[in-house]
C-alpha cells in the first residue's frame, strides 16, 4: 500500500530528504524547473523567509549524462526568464504554477521577484548543474585539504593501457615464479595469456565492495593452489563419508516404497534405482572423483521430488540421505575451485595495484571520483567535509534517481540524511519503473532503500503530458491487470508489501488524434501470432520484422493518399517516416528490421545505447588506414588500406592497379602526403583529406548502410584526434585503436557509443535503453517477447541480491543463484517493457508469439517480460495465449487484439510533390576549381584527375597511361624471353622503386662516403628493408649494385660520384612548394616541350589549371665546383639487360614519362631557392649545373644510365613568371 502524496509544486516542502516518483511523461523536468524558481525566490509554503537567499551556484542539480545537464540548464534558464517576464506582467500565460506563485506575493513585491529571477537566469552559466562524476571531481578539487586529494589530477576515461600493464605485472609476479613448478600446468590451463586473465577480471574490478582474496598479501600463488586442493578434498570427503552407511538403508527404503505402492514404479523402476545408487556408490568410494551426475535422480530422490511423484495419499520414505541428495548439486558446485580462487586473488591484487598506480601518477577514472569522495566522507575529516559541502549546497536535487548505485546514494545520505542536515534538503526525483541500467551499475535496490529511508516523505507526479488519453488508458490497463498477480506487475510484491506498485496516471491528453481511414485508430495493438507450435527466436525475429515493415509501408502509402495522419484543430498532418520509431533490444534485432525496411525502399537510422564505435567494421578499416599512413612507403600496408571494406574496390580494380605503375605511384604519394598532414596538423585533418580524396562519401552514400559508415568514420576520426593529444607518436595511436577494438569498446565510455547517422525524416530504429527520455508519435515493439536468460557464455558469473538486498557475486555459477539472478533479469525486462510502451504519443504495436529459445519444443513465454505481464506459466497450452491476451485487455477499448498481419512485398512509393514557380538561376560566370595542393604526378594527369574528380577515381587514367602500360607489358614479355641476371633480375613495379629510393635516402642520411666504405653497414641497410619471398637471395645483387651506384661518375667531365660528395655538399629529399595561381597546363606544356630535348615529340598534357600550390620532393641536390645539381633516381625497367639502356632509350623514357617536365620544375624550385640564398650574386648560368636522371637498372651500361639536361635560362625565367615570380 503506497502512501505517496500527489505533488503540488507550489506547496512541496523544500526541506529534509524527500522522494518524488515521476512516472513516464509526467513532467519531471517541468517540476524540477518549478522547484528551482521557488528556491530562487525563497518561496516556502508557510511564507517564512529562508535563512539565506539562494542563487544558481548554491543549488546543486545532479543528473547522469552530459546531455542531460545541458538540457536541464537550458530548461531552468528558460523557466527563470519566463517567470521573470510574468512577474513583470510582460507575459500572458495559462500556466497555473506561475499564476499561483505570483499570486502568493503582494503586487509591490513583483518587481523585486522579477529582478531575482532575471539575475538567476543570467547566472545559469555558473549554475551547479553537474553529472554525478563531474560534481564529485569538483568537490575533491575544491576541498582538497578536507578530502585528502591532490589539487590537480588527470581524469582519464580510458585507462586500458595502464590496466593492461597492471595485469602483466600480476602475471610476471605470480606466474613467472611457477613456470618450472609442477602446479604450473593447472594454472596455465585456466589462463594461457594475460589478456585472458584480464577478460575474466575486468568487469569485477569496478565493484564498489572489493572481492576478498583467499591469500594474505605477499603469499606466493603456490600456497593458493595447495590451499584450494586441501580444502576441496576435505569438503568433498565430508560429503562422501556418510554414504557408506546410507546406501544400504536408502536401497531398502526405496524397494519397500515401491512394493508398498508409495512411489510409482514407472519413475522408480529397478534400472533407474540401480543406475542412480551405483553412481553414488562409485563416487563416494573414489577419492579422486569430484563431480557426480545422476540426471533426474537428483530431483526424484530428493524429499520434494518424492513428495511430488508419490502416489496419492502416500507419505514418501524419510532419510537423511534423501535430503543430502537434494542438496548435493549445489554443494558440489560450491566446492572450492582453483579458477574461482585465482580470479578472486587476481581481482584483489590487480585492484590494489591499479589504484596505487593511478594515485602515483595522479590519475582518476570516473569510478575513482565517486570512491575517493565517499572515502573522504567516511574518513577522519568526513564530518567537517560534509558540513562544508552542505554549506556550499544547502539543497540538492538528484535527477534520474532510479539510476543511482549504492555508492552514490551513500554519498548523498552522508551529506543530507543525518541529524546534522535537518535544515538542509535533498530531493530525489526518479521513476523506479524506469530503472534499466543495471549493466552500468545502477541498482533498483538502492532506490528501494531510499524509499524505506524516506518513509512518510514520498510524492508522485500523477498526470501524463506525453500520450493521448487512449494510450494512457491502455498502458494503465495492462500494468494494473498485471499488478493483480501474486508477484505484482514488476514482481516485487510479497505477502507483506509491494515496494514497487504500478500507480495509474491521469492523462492531460493531446490535441491531435491518430486517424486511419478517417477513423480513430487503436492506441495499443497486440499482434497475436496464432500457431500450434512454439516459435523459435530466429523465426520470431524474421517474421515480425517482415510483418512490421509491411505494415509501415501500408501506413505510409495510406498517409500519402491522405488516409493516415494526425488530425488537430489546424487540420490533418500526414504521417511521415520520421514519426515512426521501432524499438529493439539488440543489434541483431536492429539488423533484421532494417533489412526488412530496406527491401521495401524504406530508409532508417539506428541508434544504440551500448553499441561501441570500436566494435564496428569501420574501426577495423580505420586501423588498416592508420598503419598505411604511418608507413606510406610500405607497399603491403597501403594495399591493405585500399583493400579495406570501406573502400569497396572490386578485385578487378585492385588487380588493374597492381599492373599500373604510374597509378600505383600516385597512391603511394598520396599516403605520404597524408602522413605529413598527420604529423603537421593532426590525424583528423589527415583522415578527412583521405576520405575526400578517395570520394568515400559519394561512394558509400548509395549503400543501405552508407550513412552509417560515413558517420562511424568521422566519429572515429574525432576520437583518434582527441586521443592523440594524450599519446606520443603514431604507433601509440595505432596501439590505442587496436586495444580499443580488441576490448570491443568496453572502456570507451559515452563518447564511444555510436551516433545517429542522419537527422533526416527517416524511420528510427532505437534500442530501448537509448529511447529512455525520448518520445515518438508511433512506436513499434515487434520483438517484445524476446528474452535472454542468465547463464551460458554471456555470463562469467552471476550477480544477484541477497535477503538484505545487497549486491553479491557468485563466481561458482550455482543453479540456485542462477535462478535468483534470472528472476532479477526478468524484473528489469519488465521495466524495459514499461519504458518501451511509454515512449509513444499516439499508438504502439506489440508482436506477441509463443516463443522459445534453443532446441526445446516447449513454449517459454514465461521467461519474457510480455509473458510475465500475461501471467503465463510454464507448461501452459499454447492455445491459452488468446485467453490470456483477452484477460490482459479487459474492458479497455483502447486495446486491440488482432491476428498477425499478412506479409507482403509492397514497396513504399512516396508521392513526389512538384514545386512550381521556382526556376533556378543560370550562373553566368565560370566557377573556378578549388584551391589545392598538387604534386608532379597529379599535374601530369591534371586534365583527368582534377581535385574534384580525383576523389572518385580508384585507378588514375590519363592519355599516356595506356601507352605506358603497353610499353611495360612489351618490356616484361621481352624480358621473360631472355635469362635475367644482376640488377635486371630484381622485382619490377612501384614497390621495389620505393624501396630503392628509401635505401638511397638513408645512405644520404648516414653519409654516402661512410656507406660506401662500410660493406657491413650496406648489408645492414639492405637486410632490414628488403624482406619477403620476392627478395630472397637478392641481397648480394642489391649490395653489389648499391656499391656501384655510390661510386659511379655522375658527370662526364668531372670525377664526381655520390661517395665523393662531402656531407655538407648535398641535401636529400628537399621539399618545395611553388605557388600557382590558375596556371594553364597547356601553356606549361608548350614552354617545356619547346625548350627541352630539342623540341622532340612527347605526349601532351590535356587542358587544365593548377590553382594553389605545386608540391614536390627532390631526391637529391648537390653542389660541385659551385654549381648546383638536382638528381632523381629512377628504377624503371627498359629491357632485359644493359643494352636496353642506350641514350636514345633513356631519352625516350624521359619524354614518354614526361620527366622533362619534372626536371624543369625541380630546377625552377632550385632557381628560386638560390635567388633567395645567394642574393644579388646569383646567376642561373653560373650557379645552376642542371638535372641528372639516374636510371639505376642501366647504371653499368653506356653513359652509366644517366640523362643530363640543363634547360635554357629563358625557359626557367618564363616558368618563374608563369608560376608568379612573387610567389
Amino acid at each position: 500500500m503506497t502512501t505517496a502524496i500527489p505533488l503540488n509544486p507550489l506547496a512541496f516542502p523544500l526541506s529534509r530528504t524527500r522522494l518524488i516518483e515521476a512516472s513516464a511523461g509526467t513532467g519531471k523536468t517541468y517540476t524540477i524547473a518549478a522547484l528551482y524558481v521557488r528556491l530562487i525566490l525563497g518561496h516556502h509554503p508557510d511564507s517564512v523567509e529562508p535563512s539565506r537567499y539562494l542563487l544558481p551556484p548554491d543549488i546543486l542539480v545532479v543528473t547522469f549524462t552530459e546531455a542531460a545537464t545541458k538540457e536541464l540548464r537550458e530548461r531552468i534558464r528558460e523557466r527563470l526568464s519566463q517567470s521573470a517576464r510574468f512577474f513583470r506582467q510582460q507575459l500572458a500565460t495559462t500556466d497555473t504554477f506561475l499564476q499561483d506563485i505570483r499570486a502568493s506575493y503582494i503586487e509591490q513585491d513583483w518587481p523585486a521577484c522579477a529582478r531575482r529571477l532575471e539575475l538567476a537566469a543570467n547566472w545559469m552559466d555558473e549554475a551547479a548543474v553537474y553529472t554525478i562524476h563531474s560534481w564529485c571531481n569538483r568537490m575533491l578539487q575544491q576541498h582538497a585539504f578536507d578530502s585528502g586529494s591532490l589539487f590537480r589530477q588527470e581524469v582519464n576515461t580510458n585507462d586500458t593501457e595502464l590496466l593492461n600493464e597492471v595485469v602483466r605485472d600480476y602475471w610476471r609476479s605470480f606466474y613467472y615464479d611457477m613456470s618450472n613448478d609442477a602446479d604450473f600446468a593447472s594454472l596455465y590451463a585456466l589462463f594461457k595469456h594475460p589478456d585472458e586473465l584480464l577478460l575474466a577480471v575486468r568487469s569485477l574490478l569496478g565493484n564498489a565492495e572489493p572481492i576478498p582474496s583467499s591469500l594474505a598479501d605477499g603469499q606466493p600463488i603456490k600456497a593458493l593452489v595447495a590451499a584450494v586442493a586441501s580444502i576441496r578434498h576435505t569438503e568433498l570427503q565430508a560429503l562422501k563419508a556418510p554414504w557408506l552407511s546410507w546406501l544400504p538403508e536408502v536401497r531398502d527404503l526405496l524397494e519397500a516404497a515401491i512394493e508398498s505402492k508409495v512411489l510409482p514404479a514407472k519413475n522408480y523402476n529397478a534400472t533407474n534405482r540401480r543406475n542412480w545408487l551405483d553412481k553414488i556408490e562409485a563416487w563416494s568410494l573414489d577419492p579422486a572423483q569430484d563431480m557426480l551426475d545422476i540426471g533426474k535422480g537428483f530431483e526424484n530422490l530428493s524429499p520434494a521430488g518424492m513428495a511430488k511423484l508419490a502416489n496419492p495419499g502416500q507419505t514418501p520414505p524419510d532419510h537423511p540421505g534423501f535430503a543430502a541428495i537434494g542438496r548435493l548439486p549445489e554443494q558440489l558446485a560450491a566446492l572450492p575451485s582453483l579458477k574461482v580462487e585465482l580470479i578472486k586473488h587476481a581481482v584483489h591484487w590487480i585492484r590494489q595495484r591499479y589504484d596505487f598506480e593511478k594515485q602515483r601518477i595522479a590519475r582518476m577514472t570516473f569510478d575513482d571520483m565517486l570512491i575517493r569522495l565517499d572515502n573522504a566522507l567516511q574518513g577522519r575529516n568526513g564530518d567537517r567535509l560534509a558540513e562544508v559541502i552542505r554549506e556550499q549546497y544547502p539543497i540538492a536535487l538528484i535527477d534520474e534517481f532510479q539510476d543511482t548505485d549504492p555508492l552514490q546514494y551513500r554519498i548523498f545520505s552522508t551529506l543530507y540524511a543525518t541529524p546534522a542536515a535537518i535544515d538542509f534538503a535533498c530531493l530525489m526525483i526518479g521513476d523506479p519503473k524506469q530503472a534499466i541500467y543495471s549493466f552500468r551499475g545502477a541498482d533498483i535496490y538502492t532506490y528501494l532503500k531510499a524509499h524505506r529511508d524516506t518513509q512518510g516523505r514520498h510524492y508522485t507526479l500523477g498526470t501524463n503530458y506525453r500520450s493521448t488519453q487512449a494510450l494512457v488508458d491502455a498502458v494503465n490497463q495492462v500494468f494494473l491487470q498485471a499488478d493483480k498477480q501474486e508477484r505484482g506487475a514488476f514482481r516485487f510484491k510479497t505477502e507483506q508489501d509491494n515496494p514497487l506498485p504500478f500507480l495509474p496516471v491521469k492523462a492531460q491528453g493531446r490535441d491531435e488524434v491518430w486517424l486511419i481511414d478517417k477513423q480513430a485508430a487503436p492506441a495499443l495493438t497486440l499482434w497475436h501470432w496464432e500457431t500450434e507450435d512454439a516459435v523459435g527466436m530466429p523465426a520470431y525475429r524474421e517474421t515480425l520484422a517482415e510483418v512490421t515493415a509491411s505494415q509501415i509501408v501500408k501506413l505510409l502509402n495510406a498517409a500519402d493518399a491522405g488516409q493516415a495522419g494526425f488530425k488537430s484543430a489546424s487540420g490533418m498532418q500526414a504521417l511521415q517516416p520520421g514519426d515512426i520509431a521501432i524499438l529493439v533490444r539488440s543489434g541483431t534485432e536492429a539488423t533484421a528490421i532494417r533489412n526488412a525496411l530496406a527491401r521495401r525502399r524504406l530508409r532508417s537510422v539506428y541508434l544504440s545505447e551500448r553499441d561501441s564505435i570500436f566494435a564496428s567494421g569501420e574501426a577495423v578499416d580505420m586501423l588498416l588506414w592508420l598503419n598505411a599512413l604511418a608507413e606510406p612507403r610500405n607497399e603491403r600496408k597501403v594495399r591493405a588500406a585500399l583493400s579495406s571494406a570501406t573502400f569497396a574496390w572490386s578485385y578487378q580494380a585492385l588487380h588493374a592497379l597492381a599492373l599500373d605503375e604510374p597509378g600505383w605511384e600516385l597512391h603511394l604519394e598520396r599516403f605520404l602526403t597524408y602522413q605529413q598532414r598527420w604529423q603537421q596538423d593532426g590525424i583528423l585533418p589527415a583522415l578527412r583529406q583521405l576520405i575526400n580524396d578517395y570520394g568515400l562519401h559519394a561512394r558509400l552514400i548509395d549503400d543501405n548502410e552508407g550513412e552509417r559508415s560515413i558517420t562511424n568514420l568521422l566519429h572515429l576520426a574525432e576520437l583518434l584526434q582527441r586521443a592523440s593529444t594524450q599519446l606520443e607518436g603514431e604507433q601509440a595511436l595505432i596501439r590505442y585503436l587496436a586495444e580499443a577494438i580488441e576490448a570491443g569498446g568496453s572502456q570507451a565510455g559515452d563518447d564511444g557509443i555510436i551516433r545517429l547517422e542522419s537527422d533526416a525524416n527517416l524511420i528510427k530504429v532505437v534500442t530501448i535503453h537509448k529511447s529512455k527520455g525520448l518520445e515518438y508519435p508511433l512506436v513499434f515493439l515487434p520483438f517484445i517477447c524476446s528474452f535472454r536468460e542468465v547463464g551460458g557464455r554471456f555470463n562469467a558469473y552471476y550477480r544477484y541480491h541477497d535477503e538484505n538486498q545487497d549486491l553479491q557475486i557468485d563466481l561458482h555459477k550455482q543453479e540456485r543463484i542462477k535462478a535468483i539472478s534470472d528472476e532479477e533479469r526478468l524484473q528489469e525486462d519488465l521495466r524495459l517493457l514499461y519504458v518501451a510502451m511509454t515512449r509513444a504519443r499516439h499508438a504502439c504495436w506489440l508482436g506477441i508469439a509463443p516463443v522459445k529459445s534453443g532446441s526445446t519444443k516447449d513454449c517459454q513465454l514465461e521467461k519474457s517480460a510480455m509473458g510475465a505481464l500475461l501471467n503465463w506459466q510454464a507448461k501452459m497450452p499454447i492455445s491459452a495465449l488468446a485467453e490470456q491476451l483477452i484477460e490482459l485487455k479487459g474492458s479497455c477499448g483502447a486495446i486491440s487484439i488482432t491476428p498477425l498481419p499478412e506479409i507482403d512485398d509492397a514497396r513504399y512509393s512516396p508521392v513526389l510533390v512538384e514545386r512550381g514557380g521556382f526556376d533556378a538561376r543560370v550562373p553566368l560566370g565560370k566557377i573556378s576549381s578549388n584551391w589545392w595542393i598538387a604534386s608532379y604526378s597529379a599535374l601530369h594527369i591534371a586534365d583527368r584527375l582534377t581535385p574534384a574528380e580525383d576523389s572518385f577515381q580508384p585507378l588514375p587514367e590519363f592519355e599516356t597511361a595506356h601507352d605506358d602500360k603497353q610499353n611495360d607489358e612489351a618490356e616484361i614479355a621481352a624480358a621473360l624471353s631472355k635469362p635475367l641476371s644482376g640488377v635486371h633480375a630484381l622485382p619490377r613495379g612501384a614497390g621495389p622503386g620505393v624501396l630503392i629510393h628509401d635505401l638511397l635516402e638513408e645512405c644520404a642520411q648516414r653519409g654516402f662516403a661512410s656507406v660506401s666504405a662500410n660493406p657491413a653497414l650496406r648489408q645492414e641497410l639492405i637486410q632490414k628493408r628488403f624482406v619477403g619471398g620476392e627478395w630472397e637471395n637478392k641481397h648480394a645483387v642489391i649490395g653489389s649494385a648499391l656499391s656501384h651506384w655510390l661510386n659511379m661518375p655522375l658527370l662526364e667531365d668531372a670525377n664526381v660520384s655520390l661517395a665523393a660528395l662531402e656531407a655538407n655538399a648535398y641535401q636529400a629529399e628537399l621539399e618545395f612548394l611553388l605557388g600557382a595561381d590558375t596556371v594553364d597546363t597547356e601553356e606549361l606544356d608548350r614552354l617545356v616541350s619547346r625548350h627541352t630535348f630539342g623540341g622532340q615529340a612527347r605526349p601532351g598534357l590535356l587542358p587544365g589549371q593548377v590553382n594553389g600550390l605545386l608540391k614536390g620532393f627532390i631526391d637529391l641536390v648537390f653542389v660541385h665546383d659551385q654549381q648546383y645539381y638536382v638528381v632523381d633516381y629512377k628504377f624503371n625497367s627498359l629491357g632485359a639487360d644493359d643494352a636496353a639502356y642506350t641514350q636514345e632509350a633513356l631519352t625516350a623514357a624521359m619524354l614518354a614519362k614526361r620527366y622533362d617536365l619534372q626536371c624543369s620544375l625541380y630546377l625552377l624550385a632550385l632557381h628560386r631557392l638560390l635567388k633567395v640564398r645567394l642574393g644579388n650574386v646569383y646567376d642561373y648560368e653560373t650557379h645552376i649545373g642542371g638535372g641528372l636522371y639516374l636510371f639505376l637498372r642501366g647504371a653499368q651500361g653506356p653513359r652509366v644510365g644517366c640523362v643530363f639536361d640543363k634547360p635554357p635560362r629563358a625557359l626557367i625565367e618564363r616558368l618563374d613568371a608563369l608560376f608568379g615570380a612573387s610567389s
